[in-house]
């Protein structure tokens, strides 16, 4: 998947639709977790590349997702934090090879 192309709001929205939630459970759910006061037209706009979130957002987002914010917001494909930290120490070490 090309992420830079996707976009925030698509990534969100395939996240969402991957967890297997209904908007309207994402927001009341992401809501009450960290009490923040999210709204389906605020999710929608994101989903529909009109607006993108604001960084707080993203970090709940991400968070809730379990993914990494560079993920999030398409500037790699490693979803989890964990699996970027496993990649970039492979990356490092592929690069001490070389050498």
């Amino acid at each position: 998947m090309n992420k830079e192309k996707t976009g925030c709001g698509k990534i969100i929205k395939e996240l969402r639709l991957e967890a297997g939630l209904t908007m309207d459970m994402f927001v009341e759910d992401i809501n009450q977790r960290y009490l923040v006061s999210f709204d389906k037209g605020r999710v929608s706009r994101w989903e529909n590349g009109v607006n993108d979130p604001d960084l707080n957002s993203a970090r709940y987002i991400a968070e809730y997702f379990n993914v990494s914010l560079d993920y999030l917001i398409g500037l790699t494909d490693v979803k989890t934090p964990a699996r970027l930290l496993a990649y970039s120490k492979k990356l490092s070490n592929m690069k001490r090879e070389q050498k």
